[in-house]
């Protein structure tokens, strides 16, 4: 990790939206090529909205140069990727029992036919 820079006004905002960019940009690299499927399995736009989201956290990130608001931001990004995620299990869990309910079900109807 590289140190934190004494005087962080002396990097320009343009600066920092270049190195988000770039982090974004081999993020994505890395990830294409080490998880090819996932990239073969997901739309036109995952590689563009995965840069961008990591640019746009970096560049929100930078706004906050206070300590104390800097922990509050961490530990609120923390919880709202809980509960996001969960969510998200939530609703992949009963999409996935409806579904197999549904094939169940048909798979039913076939044979009593």
């Amino acid at each position: 990790m590289l140190p934190v820079p004494a005087e962080p006004e002396s990097w320009s905002r343009e600066l920092v939206k270049e190195i988000a960019m770039d982090i974004g940009k081999e993020v994505v690299a890395y990830i294409e090529v080490m998880y090819p499927e996932a990239i073969e399995a997901t739309s036109s736009t995952f590689k563009t909205s995965v840069r961008n989201c990591i640019y746009n956290q970096i560049m929100a990130a930078i706004e906050i140069n206070d300590a104390g608001q800097i922990s509050s931001r961490i530990k609120d990004r923390k919880q709202f990727r809980r509960e996001w995620l969960a969510a998200y299990r939530k609703i992949r869990t009963t999409h996935s029992d409806q579904s197999a309910a549904h094939h169940a079900t048909s798979r039913t109807d076939e044979t009593q036919s």
